[in-house]
């Protein structure tokens, strides 16, 4: 890629990102409570991304501040609930030298679901609590800024929540729970997510690889993540999907210890092309009211970040023209959701900060692909 082009993908992502900074209080006047855990881990890694291409400190400052919003707001009960305080039910010192500990809430609008109230499908996907796969995205986006500022607190972060995300494991094993109650106590959906126990088993890897040391504590999560992945085939036919499996078949490649014997990296990015494959066959929609862009731009992000890579590291071992056409799809989902008209649609607002800031993130992700990916810096 030129960097004429380079230049012009970056100064795209930033304008996404500096409105989507402007709308939620990062900078300027706005409320700032305004935080959703899976749009802000992204967008940690958006600046941090941008400080590393453009090395504007304003960037970076922004990433650092929204990690502290974000536990500032989503580390504390939602407003509308009859508890409040912190969810780890520390007292105010202690929790905020460990926000974490309690894990983190979803972020919606509608508190969590009482005991006492009947189950609604509709209704629960509006109520707030908890998702593993929200504080595996957060547990990536404070790993990498410990990878800026290795001196701070941001990976001591990224374990206690992995401490606090156990939980989420079934008291008998062999099971996780899809989502769960604020403070942790109970199930809200029973059901198990379907890339969960992968994206666990990753996640696991990744704090062992930072702390060796902590091996016995996280001894159990690592065994029961490997028994609930194994012989499992993630192929998958979600656009959203695909690109988390891409993203976590990289990450998979630059570990060293601990890896466990019945899963590696080729094998997960063999399943996850055959994924893209698929995808690449199906006829895309061409109206953007029945299209949703950041599901499409986690799955252009995935591609982006594994050219990054496929350059840098050769991984995974595939012909140039292979790439090139993957490349060309993430690069037509890019250009989609730029095109004006296509911000018109209904699906493109009523989900703006997620759109804007995944949108970014496929701009970004080929420029600067270790930052997506959390690698520690001796990778």
């Amino acid at each position: 890629m030129s960097s004429k082009t380079s230049a012009i993908k970056v100064e795209k992502a930033a304008r996404l990102m500096n409105a989507f900074s402007e709308r939620t209080g990062i900078n300027g006047k706005n409320d700032p409570s305004r935080r959703y855990l899976w749009t802000d881990a992204f967008a940690v890694q958006n600046f941090l991304a941008l400080f590393h291409f453009t090395e504007e400190g304003i960037y970076r400052d922004r990433a650092f501040k929204l990690i502290h919003l974000v536990h500032q707001y989503l580390g504390k009960y939602h407003p509308q609930d009859e508890r409040n305080g912190w969810i780890s039910e520390f007292e105010e010192e202690k929790a905020k030298y460990h926000p974490t500990a309690g894990g983190l809430r979803i972020g919606k609008k509608l508190p969590e679901r009482k005991e006492n109230e009947d189950f609604d499908e509709r209704l629960e996907w509006e109520r707030d609590g908890q998702y593993f796969h929200y504080l595996t995205r957060w547990l990536n986006a404070l790993l990498q800024a410990g990878n800026e500022e290795p001196h701070k607190d941001f990976s001591r972060w990224a374990l206690e929540l992995l401490e606090a995300s156990s939980k989420f494991i079934t008291p008998k094993g062999s099971g996780m729970y899809w989502k769960m109650s604020t403070d942790l106590s109970r199930p809200l959906v029973k059901s198990m997510g379907a890339h969960d126990p992968l994206e666990g088993l990753v996640c696991t890897l990744a704090i062992l690889e930072r702390f060796p040391d902590h091996l016995p504590e996280f001894d159990y999560m690592l065994t029961e993540f490997e028994k609930m992945c194994e012989g499992q085939n993630w192929k998958t036919y979600d656009s959203l999907g695909i690109g988390g499996l891409l993203l976590n078949a990289l990450r998979l490649k630059f570990f060293k210890e601990h890896l466990p014997v019945n899963i590696s990296a080729e094998k997960l990015m063999q399943e996850s092309l055959e994924s893209l494959n698929y995808y690449q066959r199906k006829s895309v929609d061409t109206k953007a009211h029945q299209r949703l862009a950041f599901r499409e731009c986690g799955m252009s992000l995935g591609i982006q970040v594994m050219k990054g890579i496929y350059e840098k590291y050769n991984f995974p071992d595939i012909s140039h023209a292979q790439m090139k056409n993957y490349t060309m799809l993430a690069e037509e989902i890019e250009d989609f959701w730029l095109d004006p008209k296509n911000h018109e649609s209904f699906t493109w607002k009523d989900h703006l900060d997620i759109n804007q800031v995944s949108h970014a993130a496929s701009l970004l992700g080929n420029l600067e692909p270790e930052v997506f990916l959390a690698l520690p810096k001796k990778a």
